[in-house]
């Protein structure tokens, strides 16, 4: 079959147009190729939740995009602005705008009531508080949208968890070649750069923390949702979470793995050990005799394995967390609402603990109590535990428990990526996991906790059926 001229001609004359513009005035045609870019992504609904989680999860926050904004801000506030316009584009007269989403909103006026007890001016709060304000109003919109939507919703966070395949592939390149690329050139410091990482893999993150949470991400949501294949992203998430080094990371996955032992009670089976079999024998293999980088990633995972409780990393978080209770338990009033917004920055600015390492309490539930105190603090637990016991998912679970355990260990709030990750077991947690009808095997939604055992009873299942 021959194509007609007027098929033709028009992309191609297209194509060489902009080659030629791209060639005589570079940076207009980027710009404009970005612009271009950008309007596509969102032109529909299901691609602007894909840019969004985009935004969230890949843009690294420890380099400079241009400028002195801090990219940490023009991340936060792009993805905002997206999910605004999201929720622009379903508005609807006859829908309440009001929803189960909008919960996230109580954690900024919590921060504004803290604030009143001890002011430090516009600017402290204002630093403070835009995180949280940013993250309520994307979960709103990602809520909303899992609502409308469940079944793109899954696969949207399929998407993602498959996404990790070609970041391990990556991570494997950034240990084998004790570079990564592009962000060492870009980084804000000598601290987010491969010299500091010590053999450790951020595939696009910047951090091998945030990178070790992306993983984890992946692993509970391919052994939640499963799908085709869903052993692959898994694997690749284990992989990329061993390069990463993130012992939080892998205490918050360990967790999350432990809960879907006892939601599942998985049965042994000979293709199952004979499988694991061979994987652990293959790793040895690799452990023992395998090329340099091997030998060298088993060398790292040694040393980040031994001596946890004295390394410099423990060591520094117990004297913080001694500092820290120390301030609060100062006063009641302190207690309560905390030395003031951004009370943690100035303290390390002012005073400062003389380790050398990273100078922040490196626990996000003891720095929003040292900075908000109880009356902010206890109403994100709440959430927290809201989101666990109401979840109609296992993957939202996994990801609540993994999260929780992770960032009692470092401090979240200015990595989107790591945000992205609770973000995401909100919209889970409204979804059945059986919505997808692309993937029928994968049909396991779980009811919330407290309605009945791990297990569905005989009667729950016969009434599934019913329905389905």
């Amino acid at each position: 079959m021959t194509r007609s001229p007027w098929s033709i001609g028009p992309p191609a004359a297209l194509a060489v147009t902009a080659g030629v513009l791209a060639v005589r005035w570079p940076v207009p045609a980027v710009a404009t190729a970005m612009v271009a870019l950008t309007g596509w992504a969102l032109w529909t609904p299901a691609r602007l939740n894909h840019a969004l989680f985009t935004v969230l999860f890949l843009v690294p926050v420890t380099v400079r995009l241009g400028g002195s904004t801090k990219t940490v801000w023009i991340v936060l506030l792009a993805a905002t602005a997206i999910a605004l316009y999201g929720r622009l584009q379903q508005l609807r007269p006859d829908t309440p705008l009001a929803s189960a989403g909008m919960a996230g909103f109580v954690l900024p006026v919590a921060g504004v009531v803290a604030a009143l007890a001890h002011w430090s001016g516009p600017k402290d709060l204002l630093f403070a508080l835009t995180p949280f304000v940013c993250y309520a109003v994307i979960t709103w919109h990602v809520v909303a949208e899992a609502r409308r939507q469940p079944a793109a919703f899954v696969r949207l966070a399929r998407f993602f968890a498959w996404l990790g395949v070609p970041l391990a592939l990556l991570a494997i390149y950034q240990r084998a070649t004790g570079t990564w690329p592009v962000l060492d050139e870009l980084a804000v410091s000598n601290a987010f750069t491969s010299s500091a990482g010590a053999g450790r893999s951020v595939a696009t993150m910047g951090h091998p923390i945030v990178y070790g949470t992306y993983c984890l991400m992946s692993m509970c949501v391919a052994l939640a949702l499963r799908g085709r294949a869903w052993p692959v992203p898994f694997a690749a998430g284990a992989v990329g979470l061993l390069l990463s080094g993130s012992r939080s990371a892998w205490i918050g996955t360990g967790c999350a793995l432990a809960v879907w032992y006892v939601a599942r009670r998985p049965r042994l089976t000979r293709r199952g050990v004979a499988v694991a079999a061979a994987t652990v024998a293959a790793a040895t293999a690799l452990a023992l005799a395998g090329p340099a980088p091997v030998r060298g990633t088993v060398e790292m995972l040694r040393a980040r394995l031994s001596n946890v409780g004295g390394s410099s990393s423990a060591t520094a978080r117990y004297s913080r967390y001694e500092v820290a209770w120390q301030a609060l338990t100062d006063s009641v009033d302190r207690m309560l609402f905390g030395l003031g917004p951004e009370a943690h920055v100035r303290f390390f600015q002012e005073v400062g603990i003389g380790d050398h390492l990273a100078q922040t309490f490196d626990n996000s539930f003891l720095t929003l109590w040292y900075d908000l105190g109880l009356v902010t603090l206890l109403p994100f637990v709440a959430l927290l535990v809201a989101l666990l016991v109401r979840a109609r998912s296992l993957a939202a679970r996994l990801l609540v428990v993994g999260m929780t355990a992770q960032i009692f260990f470092f401090d979240f709030y200015l990595w989107p990526c790591a945000a992205a990750v609770l973000i995401l077991a909100a919209g889970l947690a409204v979804v059945d996991a059986d919505v997808d009808a692309d993937h029928p095997a994968a049909r396991t939604s779980v009811p919330p906790a407290g309605a009945g055992s791990g297990s569905l009873s005989a009667k729950g299942r016969t009434t599934g059926e019913a329905r389905r």
